[in-house]
């Protein structure tokens, strides 16, 4: 497993929440390619049990492959040592989620380097996660239900926990709980597809609590704008009816040329006749 940098520890812009009966009180958001920062929680309404639950967290994204398009001066600078730390990380991650990749290659029986080429110039983007404590958190959640879009995900989480995953669909949620010194490695929409749906895109969401706020960073491993997206190892069902249509191609053109070797040549007579 790759050593992790220490990161130094990045508190988000201080916001007095107001009770969930009033409006979301965003009021500062900037967005571009190389950074994005949201001053409060980032709000998402749906429908739970007659409430309406909401994303309760901060996040401070930056996008840090590949590296000629990061654009530095869109990089905090506070607090000091962040960008060097940053650099560290992302490049630490950049060399696992690799490893990763050929662990997976390997498993679907393809060479090592398949799906790291299959994503091209691979993209990363880290999502430093805040969850502040909740006073209700029966009414809120981190994170809604998702699945990630990209490759894979690489989590680093801190002891307080919070992330729950589903194998039913939402019916029952399993905790992921922290481990020390571990990742938790997700695959996304697009490593299930490449597998052909043979590894399946882990559905999770993220949980609040009322006593201890949570901390976490996300690294999206994601193909190339410009990759195409398709399955790099076809199930056996799609394997033996591609074979079985090779088989039955062969056999029509062997038919054909034996009727055309079996044809009578005409006579001289029956030529100019």
């Amino acid at each position: 497993m790759a050593k992790k940098p220490t990161i130094p520890f990045i508190h988000p812009l201080h916001v007095e929440y107001p009770s969930f009966q009033h409006h979301n009180p965003l009021d500062k958001f900037t967005q571009d390619h190389s950074m994005i920062v949201w001053s409060c929680g980032n709000y998402h309404l749906y429908s739970l049990q007659g409430y309406a639950v909401q994303d309760w967290r901060e996040i401070v994204t930056y996008f840090s492959y590949p590296i000629k398009a990061r654009d530095y001066s869109r990089w905090p600078d506070k607090p000091e040592g962040w960008r060097s730390v940053t650099e560290a990380y992302s490049e630490e991650l950049m060399n696992l989620a690799c490893k990763l990749l050929e662990v997976l290659s390997e498993a679907m029986d393809l060479e090592k380097e398949a799906l790291a080429r299959a994503c091209v110039d691979m993209d990363q983007k880290v999502v430093v996660n805040f969850y502040p404590k909740c006073p209700q958190p029966d009414l809120a959640l981190g994170l809604k239900r998702h699945t990630d879009p990209g490759t894979i995900t690489v989590l680093h989480q801190d002891q307080v926990g919070g992330l729950q995953a589903t194998r039913d669909g939402g019916n029952t949620w399993i905790t992921v709980q922290p481990v020390e010194g571990a990742f938790v490695v997700n695959l996304g929409d697009h490593g299930h597809y490449l597998s052909n749906g043979r590894f399946k895109n882990a559905d999770h969401q993220a949980v609040v609590n009322s006593n201890y706020s949570r901390l976490s960073i996300a690294t999206f491993q994601n193909p190339a704008p410009e990759a195409i997206v398709y399955p790099l190892k076809m199930s056996k069902d799609l394997e033996l009816a591609r074979l079985k249509k090779l088989a039955k191609e062969k056999q029509l053109q062997e038919e054909e040329l034996k009727q055309e070797t079996n044809v009578k040549p005409k006579s001289f007579e029956e030529i100019f006749a």
